[in-house]
């Protein structure tokens, strides 16, 4: 027997985004976790891993998501290799997918 396979392409999904800055990391710590400092001075977010499961430790660099109630955060090659900014016209590509369903 021969596999037939045919291709298919995700579905996208929106999300919102920020950076975590060292400016605004108090601020996403009340998100996702406590604020802590090394030995050397940086901070960084321990993560609550029941608000968010896919990192241990949030640096400045990294991104917090939001789509609606599910937080997630990334590192920046994690982050850029995983989505892009929204513009018009990837705005009419993902009307295009939603309404194909």
């Amino acid at each position: 027997m021969t596999l037939e396979f045919t291709e298919f392409v995700r579905k996208p999904f929106v999300i919102e985004a920020v950076e975590v800055t060292e400016e605004n990391i108090a601020e996403i710590a009340k998100h996702v976790g406590e604020l802590e400092k090394l030995d050397n001075g940086e901070v960084f977010i321990r993560v609550d891993r029941r608000l968010v499961p896919n990192v241990f430790r949030v640096m400045p660099g990294y991104y917090m998501t939001r789509m609606g109630d599910h937080i997630r955060c990334y590192s920046k090659k994690v982050f850029t290799e995983q989505f892009v900014a929204m513009t018009a016209d990837i705005g009419q590509w993902v009307v295009y997918m939603e309404e194909a369903s």
